[in-house]
């Protein structure tokens, strides 16, 4: 199992939510065209340091899956369902867990099954 971390500011997310669609930048798309129907995919809000999940990929990936999605700038994409146990917490509740950030600010997209497990341990409690 991986899991997959997708980006959204206050802004996008409304939209993420309209489509149901998860999209990151065109250099992303080599992680995100492996996303298979059991991975799974959070979405951190980098406006509120929040993250949400799990959400269930519902789809396959597209590049794009739509192609007027935020203006055709992260066309990296796939859609997707949440779960009964889809929440929001605090990022800070997972902060420890994630090892690698990208340009020093937003957490690698792509997690281990032993992060994914601990992440999801979190979100149960």
């Amino acid at each position: 199992m991986t899991g997959y971390i997708f980006r959204c500011t206050a802004k996008t997310k409304p939209e993420v939510y309209e489509r149901m669609l998860l999209g990151e930048e065109p250099g992303l798309w080599g992680h995100v065209s492996k996303i298979q129907s059991d991975d799974i995919l959070f979405l951190y809000n980098t406006s509120t340091f929040e993250i949400t999940g799990p959400l269930k990929p519902d789809g396959e990936p597209g590049n794009p899956v739509e192609k007027g999605a935020w203006k055709g700038g992260f066309t990296s994409q796939i859609k997707f369902a949440e779960t009964e146990d889809t929440k929001t917490i605090p990022f800070a509740k997972i902060q420890h867990i994630i090892k690698k950030y990208r340009h020093g600010l937003y957490p690698e997209m792509v997690l281990d099954a032993r992060q994914v497990e601990a992440i999801l341990e979190i979100l149960s409690n």
